[in-house]
């Protein structure tokens, strides 16, 4: 059995989904929803 090592750093793996949310989540998301929780499949 291979053990497969993560592709990004925890670090990394949450910078890049912080990019994500804010480049193509957060203009989407109605207002008065800050602090909620978001749901992507």
């Amino acid at each position: 059995m291979t053990v497969q090592l993560p592709r990004y750093s925890k670090e990394e793996f949450a910078r890049r989904g912080d990019e994500i949310y804010e480049n193509q989540v957060c203009q989407q998301v109605e207002e008065g929803n800050h602090g909620k929780i978001v749901a992507i499949c």
